[in-house]
């Protein structure tokens, strides 16, 4: 007796016939769909990097052209008398203005000044600039800088 293979176009006694046209169809949808998971990601990806790239030219603008100043100490000379050591980055063809100030031990402003830094031959600079306190402070530093032909920001 020989034994007869298996066709699978032929089903056996008592099986149907798959329908190769709906598996078909749902291996079409199935394949869409992974497609569409993959265009959102790409379009994901690709918003993540343009508000990257915004944020960055956005962050650099606020800041190119403008003085910039580091606050690198202070002194209390006395009870009428602070002085405010900082350097300052900027055009060094242009003259800056900076405002100092000085604050007692409940955080009050008793003395402000505003000072005028020249132009120089290099940026950064530093400066040391007394500041006139109406009453002890603890802490002098610079409020602003700006450049003297702009108004303060």
């Amino acid at each position: 007796m020989t034994a007869r293979s298996a066709d699978p176009a032929d089903p056996g006694p008592g099986q149907e016939e798959p329908d190769w046209d709906e598996v078909e169809e749902q291996a079409e949808a199935e394949e869409r769909r992974r497609h569409g998971d993959r265009r959102w990601w790409v379009v994901g990806v690709v918003a993540v990097l343009v508000m990257s790239v915004l944020a960055v030219v956005w962050g650099l603008s606020a800041t190119v052209g403008r003085v910039h100043w580091v606050d690198t100490g202070f002194e209390v000379v006395s009870d009428s008398q602070v002085d405010v050591r900082f350097d300052l980055r900027r055009d060094p063809s242009r003259e800056a203005v900076c405002r100092l100030e000085a604050q007692s031990e409940s955080h009050v402003v008793v003395g402000r000044t505003e000072v005028r830094v020249p132009p120089s031959d290099s940026s950064p600079s530093r400066h040391v600039e007394s500041l006139t306190t109406a009453s002890p402070a603890v802490t002098g530093y610079v409020e602003e800088c700006w450049y003297a032909d702009g108004a303060p920001r």
